[in-house]
C-alpha cells in the first residue's frame, strides 16, 4: 500500500547463526510475506516491505506511518425477537453480546439481514501509535517463521532455522524493545564473521545498509550475485576463457557468503583426460568452484573460487582450493580407471542385488521391462534402432553400481555412455545410455537420438505403471517418485518427436505382464492422470480452456502430437466466420443425439427430404473429414465438416425427431448419431465456447 514519503523506517534483522545456502532465500521470501500479512493485521501502513538475507542474518526494511489505522467493524449479533423479550426488555443473550464486544446495550444497533432483524454492535478501533504496536507485531513476525528444517537449542522451546543471537529492531531511530525466550532487541548488530566481528550500534536506520557494507557485509543478495558475475568475468578475461554461468550455483554460492570474492585457481592439464562432467561435478557439487571454458567451448583447467575474505588473503586461499581440488580429482581418476575394467555387462548382471523397490524387484528386472516396452516402441516408431534399442535397455542402468556413480549420483546415466564408449559400442548405444534420464524436469531438453528417446520412454511409462500398480500414487502435493515430472515429460516426447503411437499402445502393452491385477481400473487411473499433465502441457503451451477440454477424451487412443494439431486448428477456426454458426448446429446434434450405441440406420424408414439430404450429406463429408484427419489435415475437415451446416439446420427446422413411430423415431435418432460421429473425428465440439 501507498505511504507518504519520508514516513518513519522500519529496520528488523534477526541475526543467527550460519543458516544454511538453501534456506536463506527461504526465509527472505517468507519474512516478506509474513510482514505484509501482519503489519495489515496489527493496521500498520506501509510501504514497499524490502527483505534480505546472508548466512547470518534475515532483514527487513519499510518505511511505515507513525501509526495505525483507524476502523469500525460490524459484529452480528443474535435475532431481535432473541435479544429482546416481547415487552421490549434486553434477554441474557443481548447482555451477554454487549459485555462481549465491550458496549452498553444503549448502543446496539438493529439491521436487516437474509429478511430477518438482528441486533449489531458497531465496534470502534481507535489509532494508536506505531510505537506501542510494533513489539507485539515484530515479535509475532519472527515467532511466525517457518522453514523446512527448524531447531531448537538450549533450554529455549524458540524453533528457528538455526539459533537466534540478536535482534535489531529500530523504528524512526529508536529501539523497538521486546523480548523472544531470553534474547532482547536492541540497536546493535554484527559485520563479518571474521573480518569485522565486533558488535556496533545502527543510531540512523537509513545508514543501516551501508554501514553492514563497511563491516564487509553485502546485505543485498542480488547485490553479491552481481559482485561474483563481474568479478568472475573479468578473471576469466585474464586466461582467456570464458566463466560458465551455472544459475543453481550462483544462487547457492551467494548465499554462502557475506563479502563475496572471486579468486582464480587452476589443476595440473592432465586431469583434462577425465570427462568433463565429472570434472565440473566434482567443482560444483564438493567445492562449490566455477569451471571455465576456452574461446572453442572446450574445458579449460581454471576454475573460480568465491571466497568470504579480503582479497589480501587471495594466495592463501587459493593455494588451499587448489590442493584440495587435486585431491579430489585424484580420488574421481581412480573410480573412473577402476569402473573400466568392469564391462557394463558384468554391472548388468550385479543390478540383481540392487533393489529398485520392495515391492517391484531388482533394478535388473527393472531393465528387463525397459527393454521389452522399448523394443515395443521400437518397432513401431523407428524399426530401424531396434538393434541399438535391445542393446542399449539391457545396459542403460549398469552405471549405478560404479564407484563414480555411487560418489557422484547425479552423473547416472552420463558415465555409462563414457563406459559405453570405452568398451566401443556405438554412438548411438553411447548417447542413449546417456540420455535416457532426459528430460529430466520441465523445460529440460529431449535425448537427441531415437534410441536414447524409446529408452527415455520405455523407462518413465514402466516406472508410472509399476508405482501406480502398486498404489503408489500421487495425491495433493505428495509425489516421492516423481511421477507427475515423469508423466510430463512422456507427453513432452511423445508430442515432440511425433511418434504415431498412442498411449492405449503404450500402457497397455505394459501391463500385459501383471495379470494379477485388474487391468482396466488401472489403466483408467494412469490415462486419468496422463489427461492432467496433457492438460497442463497445452495450457503452458496457450491454448484456451475449452479447446483444451474438447481433445481431452482423444489423449487415450490418438497419437499426443497430432492432438495439438487439432488444438491449432481449432484455434483458427474459431477465428473463422462460420465458427459460432457450425459450432451451434454441432450441439443441436449434441443436444438429442442417445448416449448409447443405437439400431442400424435405414434409409428405408425416411418420410421427409430432409433427412435424405441429410444423410447423403453426412456420407459424403464422413469420407472426406475421415481422410483429411488421417492427413493430419484438420482446418479442411473442419471446412468439410461445416458443408453439412445447412442440411442439418434444414433438418432440425422440418423434421420432428421424436416421431410417434418408434421405428422412424429411432431412424432419424440412428442418422442423428451418425452425423455426431463425423463431428467426433476432429473433436468434442460440445466443449467449445
Amino acid at each position: 500500500m501507498n505511504t507518504k514519503a519520508n514516513n518513519p523506517l522500519l529496520v528488523l534483522e534477526i541475526g543467527c547463526e550460519e543458516i544454511p545456502a538453501r534456506f536463506v532465500s527461504i526465509g527472505i521470501k517468507r519474512l516478506k510475506e509474513s510482514a505484509e500479512r501482519i503489519f495489515s493485521e496489527q493496521r500498520l501502513r506501509c510501504g514497499e516491505i524490502k527483505t534480505y538475507g546472508t548466512p547470518r542474518r534475515l532483514a527487513l526494511i519499510c518505511e511505515m506511518e507513525d501509526s495505525q489505522v483507524a476502523t469500525e467493524r460490524e459484529v452480528w449479533g443474535p435475532p431481535v425477537h432473541v435479544a429482546f423479550d416481547s415487552n421490549g426488555n434486553p434477554t441474557k443473550a443481548a447482555e451477554a453480546f454487549a459485555k462481549n464486544n465491550g458496549i452498553s446495550l444503549d448502543d446496539l444497533q438493529r439491521k436487516e439481514k437474509n429478511k430477518g432483524l438482528y441486533i449489531v454492535a458497531l465496534i470502534k478501533e481507535p489509532s494508536a501509535p506505531a510505537e506501542e504496536i510494533l513489539p507485539f507485531a515484530l515479535q509475532k513476525l519472527i515467532l511466525s517463521l517457518s522453514f523446512p528444517k527448524a531447531m531448537r537449542w538450549g533450554s529455549s522451546s524458540l524453533r528457528f532455522v538455526r539459533p537466534i543471537h540478536w535482534i535489531l529492531a529500530l523504528y524512526n531511530n529508536k529501539r523497538i524493545s521486546f523480548n523472544l525466550e531470553g534474547i532482547k532487541s536492541g540497536n546493535m548488530t554484527k559485520g563479518h564473521r571474521f573480518l569485522s566481528p565486533a558488535a556496533f550500534e545502527i543510531r540512523d536506520a537509513r545508514t543501516y545498509i551501508n554501514l553492514l557494507r563497511n563491516n564487509f557485509v553485502v546485505l543485498d543478495q542480488a547485490e553479491r550475485e552481481s559482485i561474483i558475475k563481474e568479478s568472475s568475468k573479468k578473471l576469466s578475461e585474464s586466461v582467456k576463457a570464458t566463466f560458465i554461468e551455472d544459475e543453481e550455483l550462483l544462487s547457492h554460492v551467494r548465499d554462502l557468503v557475506e563479502f563475496p570474492q572471486a579468486m582464480l585457481g587452476s589443476f595440473p592439464q592432465d586431469y583434462l583426460d577425465l570427462p568433463e562432467e565429472l570434472l565440473i561435478t566434482v567443482m560444483k557439487g564438493h567445492q562449490k568452484y566455477f569451471a571455465l571454458r576456452d574461446l572453442h567451448g572446450n574445458l579449460t583447467n581454471h576454475f573460480v573460487i568465491i571466497s568470504n575474505t579480503k582479497p589480501d588473503n587471495a594466495d592463501r586461499v587459493t593455494k588451499g582450493a587448489q590442493k584440495v581440488i587435486k585431491a579430489r580429482f585424484e580420488d574421481a581418476r581412480f573410480y573412473y580407471q577402476e569402473d573400466k575394467k568392469i564391462p557394463l555387462k558384468k554391472r548388468a548382471e550385479e543390478l540383481k542385488k540392487v533393489v529398485h523397490h520392495e515391492r517391484l524387484g531388482s533394478i535388473y528386472e527393472k531393465t528387463q521391462r525397459i527393454k521389452r516396452l522399448a523394443c515395443f516402441i521400437a518397432e513401431r516408431c523407428c524399426p530401424d534402432r531396434l538393434s541399438d534399442v535391445s542393446i542399449a535397455s539391457e545396459l542403460c542402468k549398469s552405471d549405478l553400481v560404479s564407484g563414480v556413480v555411487r560418489e557422484f549420483p547425479e552423473l547416472q546415466g552420463v558415465m555409462g555412455g563414457y563406459y559405453a564408449r570405452n568398451e566401443e559400442y556405438s554412438n548411438e548405444i553411447a548417447l542413449a545410455i546417456s540420455e535416457h534420464y532426459l528430460p529430466r524436469f520441465a523445460g529440460d531438453r529431449l535425448p537427441k537420438s531415437d534410441t536414447g528417446v524409446v529408452i527415455s520412454l520405455a523407462d518413465k511409462i514402466d516406472n508410472l505403471v509399476s508405482f501406480f500398480s502398486i498404489g503408489e500414487i500421487p495425491s495433493g502435493t505428495e509425489d516421492p517418485f516423481a511421477l507427475r515430472r515423469q508423466c510430463y515429460a512422456v507427453v513432452s516426447i511423445l508430442m515432440e518427436k511425433r511418434y504415431s503411437i498412442t498411449l492405449e499402445q503404450i500402457v497397455s502393452f505394459a501391463i500385459e505382464p501383471l495379470t494379477a491385477l485388474d487391468s482396466e481400473a488401472l489403466k483408467k487411473e494412469i490415462f486419468n492422470f496422463f489427461g492432467q499433465r496433457f492438460d497442463y502441457f497445452m495450457q503452458t503451451s496457450g491454448y484456451e480452456q475449452d479447446i483444451r477440454a474438447s481433445l481431452m477424451d482423444y489423449v487415450r487412443e490418438q497419437p499426443l502430437y497430432s492432438l495439438r494439431e487439432r488444438a491449432e486448428a481449432l484455434k483458427n477456426f474459431k477465428t473463422m466466420d462460420y465458427y459460432s454458426s457450425l459450432t451451434m448446429s454441432i450441439k443441436r446434434i449434441n443436444n438429442i443425439a442417445p448416449k448409447v450405441d443405437v439400431a442400424p440406420l435405414s434409409p428405408s424408414l425416411f418420410q421427409e427430404d430432409q433427412e435424405r439430404e441429410l444423410y447423403e450429406s453426412s456420407l459424403k463429408t464422413s469420407d472426406e473429414v475421415s481422410d483429411l484427419v488421417k492427413q493430419e489435415r484438420f482446418i479442411e475437415a473442419l471446412r468439410s465438416l461445416n458443408k453439412m451446416q445447412p442440411y442439418i439446420n434444414n433438418f432440425f427446422d422440418r423434421v420432428l425427431v421424436m416421431d410417434n413411430r418408434d421405428e422412424v423415431r429411432h431412424n432419424r435418432l440412428a442418422l442423428i448419431k451418425s452425423v455426431q460421429k463425423i463431428a467426433g473425428l476432429i473433436a468434442d465440439f460440445s466443449k467449445l465456447v
